[in-house]
């Protein structure tokens, strides 16, 4: 009785309010006929003929059949820019057979662009080959000192785009992806000169689908961060030689030239290369343009062939052959082992490649006949998307062989996917190990290696032959990194003339067990061809790192005192499942560390002075007050919502203390009973993330969604739902979600953060109030729900991602706490 007696005021007062609305709608209409009648009687008083009224009339009705008119089109309009496909199928009853949606587009009107600047663009790219390339190519190599461009000359005919498409799925809400078929089939003319000989290129043809990325997407001119450009696979080229290369232009030697021509136009624009072009200087999300995180890892198996042709027929041959297989993944190329004398070959040859791109990418394969001595014969190609093999998570596949008259090769595919939790290395380890022999040639993680720049080098020594007492005197060093990993191997760019570089280049190394393997650097001098500083990391030290990433200054061995390297290393472990746990959240850290990473390794000589840390601490002391709200990709827990569950790219990480404690760091996803969406209030509930930064001070919000909220609207049963949040006690520090329009189901995936002091959590509540937009001459309901959370026995140490019920009273909201280990 007590509580029922509680509750008849709240009824009483919404029973008030919504009288009060009916008084004020009665009110309202009254004094609308009232209007009438006294116009009625205007016109009566002062004798006007009736024939004005039926004039009014007859404007009014032609005036309201006007703006419904209007209404309906702009409706229309509205909805054929949402989708024009379902609008045309739902307005025309019996549409023509040759009327159909493509999924790719011509693009008539960019050729037609392209075709009209295409001069300007030509003598861009000679003043970029003259200057920029012609240098580059000078100092690559000894050899190429005397390279020179003596004539670029692009042609009249312009690059086309056959077809154009734009991705919608899969894709995150701040960027664009689109795929163009490119055909270049130029009259171009490229002379140059090395070592006194003249040769050079004509009638270049290329043809390929490029893949352009334009991330971020900003609220500011020119609306976009940065564009990423590449090809998804190696495009397919052909070209003339002229000059002295002409003498090589013959059978054998010609696809040779091919072959390397290829093979350096995939090392510079296809995956896992790629040109990035920033276009806004200083943005923080410009990390994820520049540190690509990839899709996953693929597993190749090449099992074996069946029905080969018989490609060695002769008076001394045995009428088989010796088969291999090449293997090509954008600009990876694998080679099986030959097999002598046989037409069912059996290799089971297993090779791993990363794949950045999952939706585009294709499976080359080509099965060769070895012949020594001469060109080897092919026995039959084949081509296989990898977007099955990735969702489906395995795929044992026969592929007939195309170009010749018989031939089946058995490929067995398996998809990795990333995970950043330490916790499953030991089941992946024991799935190698279940393998036996092939165990050894199996990766457990991926390691993606950001070498940013290095400090404080040392200095060359050198006689000067000037001087009659030959003293030494000092130079700067022209330094260059190799990076080894077991048998994998790289070189960065050299820096010329600098003892402060900076690369900025990514490596990535699959891994075969972390705990064993160390990541090796050695720090050269071009010059001299002397190592000027080494290092050595080994790789057991990021399993215990948070998220398993560590970017810092890193002391060089072997060198001066104060030398130092600074990387980002980022460890990925590979698994068979697909736990949305593990999903990545790259876009949890806030734009002020990673501008402060930046700066950090723009302008080393500025940090001289101060050591990284006190540097870190400097730049948080002006910027941890400033609120950031990002987006994240949704973790999918329920099946309530479909979200996207596409891994985000690389964020980069700002540099961490060296001295910071180590804490376990993988992230625990909460489920929720689903036994009632509506929540125990019949308000709906909400998702949230939260995790504490104890690097930043600050308190990390992610709102993911809300699902079964209540209708608001009285017109179509929905609502427009948002969400304000406030860190209580303090209320002057507001947060607020954008607006989602017409769902009961809303998904922001948004993130904020609260600066507040660790030792002040525990007295802290988080409160998330879902409200409906509506205007001010509006009766649809305001309020949806709320829910305070207590945080005072939050884990500082872990993510955990948990649903809350909201409550229906504002005034009267309990706060509740997070749930504990027991509880779940």
């Amino acid at each position: 009785m007590a509580d029922a007696n509680k509750e008849s005021p709240k009824k009483l007062k919404k029973k008030t309010a919504a009288d009060e609305t009916q008084l004020l709608y009665l009110v309202t209409k009254y004094f609308k006929l009232a209007g009438v009648t006294l116009a009625v009687w205007f016109v009566g008083w002062t004798r006007f003929s009736p024939s004005w009224l039926l004039l009014g009339l007859v404007l009014y009705l032609w005036k309201e059949r006007h703006v419904k008119q209007r209404h309906r089109r702009m409706k229309m309009m509205q909805q054929i820019a949402e989708n024009e496909k379902e609008v045309i199928l739902a307005t025309v009853e019996d549409l023509p057979s040759w009327v159909h949606f493509p999924d790719r587009e011509r693009a008539e009107w960019f050729n037609q662009i392209i075709d009209q600047v295409w001069p300007f663009i030509g003598d861009y790219v000679r003043d970029l080959l003259m200057t920029s390339i012609q240098e580059k190519i000078q100092t690559s190599h000894a050899q190429a000192a005397s390279f020179k461009f003596l004539k670029i000359d692009l042609g009249d005919i312009p690059p086309r785009i056959g077809s154009i498409k734009v991705n919608t799925k899969n894709v995150r809400r701040d960027e664009i992806y689109m795929d163009l078929d490119l055909m270049y089939g130029s009259d171009a003319d490229i002379e140059m000169r090395i070592k006194g000989m003249t040769m050079g290129i004509k009638d270049l043809h290329v043809r390929g689908e490029l893949r352009v990325i334009m991330r971020p997407l900003i609220s500011k001119m020119p609306l976009f961060g940065g564009i990423s450009v590449f090809f998804l696979n190696n495009p397919d080229i052909d070209f003339n030689l002229t000059g002295m290369a002409n003498a090589i232009d013959m059978p054998g030697l010609s696809d040779m030239v091919d072959t390397i021509i290829q093979e350096q136009i995939g090392a510079l624009m296809v995956l896992p290369n790629r040109i990035d072009v920033p276009m806004v200087q200083d943005l923080a999300s410009l990390a994820r343009l520049k540190y690509p995180l990839p899709d996953g890892v693929l597993r190749i198996n090449v099992v074996g062939a069946k029905e080969l042709i018989k490609a060695d027929v002769g008076l001394l041959k045995k009428g088989l052959s010796d088969p291999y297989v090449v293997v090509r993944m954008g600009a990876y190329k694998f080679k099986t082992p030959v097999i002598n004398n046989t037409i069912e070959p059996t290799w089971n040859s297993i090779f791993e490649t990363i794949i950045d791109a999952k939706d585009g990418q294709m499976l080359d394969i080509e099965v060769r006949d070895e012949d020594p001595g001469s060109k080897d014969d092919s026995l039959g190609t084949t081509s296989l998307p990898i977007v099955t093999a990735a969702e489906k998570g395995s795929e044992d596949t026969w592929l007939p062989l195309e170009d010749v008259k018989t031939g089946r090769i058995n490929l067995k595919l398996e998809w990795k996917y990333l995970s950043k939790n330490a916790l499953i290395l030991e089941k992946t380890l024991k799935e190698m190990e279940s393998r036996d022999k092939l165990s050894q040639d199996l990766s457990s993680c991926l390691l993606m290696v950001n070498l940013d720049s290095a400090r404080d080098l040392p200095k060359n020594k050198y006689f000067d032959g000037n001087n009659m007492r030959a003293k030494k005197t000092m130079s700067e060093p022209s330094p260059y990194v190799k990076l080894s990993l077991g048998q994998s191997k790289y070189e960065s760019a050299i820096k010329a003339d600098t003892d402060e570089p900076r690369w900025e280049q990514n490596f990535r190394f699959l891994v075969h067990n972390p705990n064993l393997q160390n990541l090796e650097l050695d720090v050269m001098e071009s010059k001299s061809k002397t190592r000027i500083g080494n290092l050595k990391v080994p790789l057991k030290n990021l399993l215990v790192e948070p998220d398993l990433i560590v970017d810092k200054f890193y002391n060089l061995v072997n060198s001066s005192p104060k030398a130092q390297i600074r990387m980002r290393l980022c460890l990925r472990v590979l698994t068979s499942e697909k736990n949305q746990a593990d999903i990545e959240e790259e876009e949890e850290e806030t734009p002020v560390e990673t501008l402060q990473s930046t700066e950090s390794s723009v302008d080393p000589v500025a940090q001289q002075s101060t050591t990284p840390q006190t540097a870190d601490k400097t730049a948080k002391a002006g910027k941890a007050d400033k609120p950031v709200v990002k987006k994240v990709e949704a973790v999918k827990v329920e099946k309530v919502n479909k979200v996207s569950n596409k891994p985000p790219e690389g964020q980069l990480i700002p540099p961490m203390d060296s001295s910071t404690p180590i804490k376990d760091s993988d992230v625990r996803q909460r489920k929720s009973p689903s036994t009632n969406q509506g929540g125990l209030y019949g308000r709906g509930r909400i998702q949230i993330t939260l995790r504490y930064s104890t690097q930043r001070q600050n308190l990390i919000a992610v709102v993911h969604k809300c699902v079964n909220l209540i209708p608001c609207d009285t017109d179509d049963n929905l609502a427009d739902p948002y969400i304000k949040m406030y860190l209580l006690p303090d209320k002057s520090n507001k947060k607020k979600t954008q607006i989602i329009k017409n769902t009961l189901n809303p998904v922001w995936d948004e993130t904020f953060e609260f600066p507040v002091k660790q030792a002040d959590l525990s007295s802290k509540t988080l409160e998330f109030s879902v409200k409906n937009d509506t205007s001010f001459y509006t009766s649809n309901k305001k309020f949806i729900g709320i829910a305070q959370i207590e945080l005072g026995n939050m884990d500082q140490t872990k993510a955990a991602t948990h649903w809350f019920d909201l409550q229906p009273d504002e005034d009267d909201c309990k706060p509740v706490p997070l749930p504990s280990e027991t509880d779940l």
